[in-house]
């Protein structure tokens, strides 16, 4: 199904989705301009193409390990590296890439130690692996829920905001109900109350009450992704730079409002920074890249990236065109 079979207003309900990713279509139908069922059918269309899905992560005091891994491999495994890779809880995103590495996994596990065995007992014994390098992730400088197309007028985003249920961080324990919650939810972001309650095992009233307390704890943050159908950003770039740590708050403050830069991770490695963007073409790598260093002059780009294939999206599958196929929880099913 190619891009063109999608027009301006599934754009809009999608980046209506990014803003407030549980709102219902009633809520949303007087923001947009159209009736909750014209949303719902787009929605529902776009969803079964598999080119747009919800899904959301752990956060705040709930937030796991996460490392950037870098994988070399045989000559001819890389493909098979990164697929029997794709289906491991642990591995919330796989990418195949161009340059220093083969493939690139981001790893979300509970601790140091659990990631220390996966890197070591699962990724460095999978056929095909010659090398593993694992960059601990100390701080998400901002990440790819804030992403928007910017297809929201001032006025649609500003009632928006009305809806949105975010709070920022607090103090809060999972306890097994929650952990329950959270699984269900990283599957299926917009999963209704009744579903939710089957996976979780307590009334709908319940769970209406503990997922506000994780939104309002700031213990989940939504994401809604869209392959390059839908959004025409069929080129996805990763660059690596280093900065000196009296500008890191400056570069998570710079970097935000540049297009196509999606994510910039703060990592403990040759590298402090890697941001990940999203491009129409080849051609706006450096450009890009020029636009960096005139908004963070003190950034030095060392590496950069091609995403050859990417091969799952924060517990995505997804096809060779980059649809969504299926979904691996990012939290495992047994409780903390």
């Amino acid at each position: 199904m190619e891009g063109a079979d999608f027009d301006e207003l599934d754009i809009a309900i999608v980046d209506a989705v990014r803003s407030v990713p549980r709102v219902s279509w009633r809520d949303l139908a007087p923001v947009m301009g159209v009736n909750a069922a014209t949303i719902s059918r787009r929605w529902s269309r776009m969803q079964a193409a598999g080119v747009v899905w919800v899904t959301a992560h752990p956060a705040g005091n709930a937030t796991p390990t996460c490392a950037l891994v870098e994988i070399n491999c045989a000559p001819g495994e890389s493909t098979a590296v990164a697929e029997a890779l794709a289906g491991d809880v642990e591995a919330a995103t796989v990418k195949l890439t161009s340059g220093a590495r083969d493939v690139q996994v981001l790893a979300q596990v509970p601790d140091l130690a659990a990631l220390s065995g996966y890197l070591s007992d699962r990724v460095g014994r999978t056929p095909g692996v010659v090398s593993v390098r694992g960059h601990i992730v100390t701080r998400s400088a901002f990440e790819a829920s804030r992403w928007r197309e910017g297809a929201l007028d001032l006025d649609q985003q500003r009632r928006l905001g009305a809806h949105d249920t975010t709070r920022g961080e607090h103090d809060g324990v999972l306890d097994s109900a929650d952990h329950r919650l959270l699984r269900a939810l990283t599957i299926d972001g917009r999963m209704s109350l009744e579903r939710l309650s089957e996976h979780v095992g307590l009334g709908a009233v319940t769970v209406r009450r503990r997922l506000s307390r994780l939104e309002s704890a700031g213990l989940v943050i939504y994401r809604c992704d869209t392959s390059k159908h839908l959004s025409g950003r069929a080129f996805a770039a990763t660059y690596y730079g280093s900065i000196d740590v009296n500008d890191l708050d400056a570069a998570e403050e710079r970097l935000r409002g540049l297009p196509g830069v999606r994510a910039c991770s703060i990592v403990a490695g040759p590298h402090n920074v890697i941001i990940d963007a999203w491009l129409h073409t080849a051609a706006e790598v450096h450009e890009l890249e020029r636009r960096m260093s005139r908004a963070l002059p003190a950034l030095r780009i060392k590496d950069r990236a091609v995403v050859l294939r990417l091969v799952k999206l924060l517990g995505r599958i997804l096809d060779a065109e980059g649809r969504s196929v299926r979904s691996v929880p990012l939290l495992k099913d047994d409780a903390p």
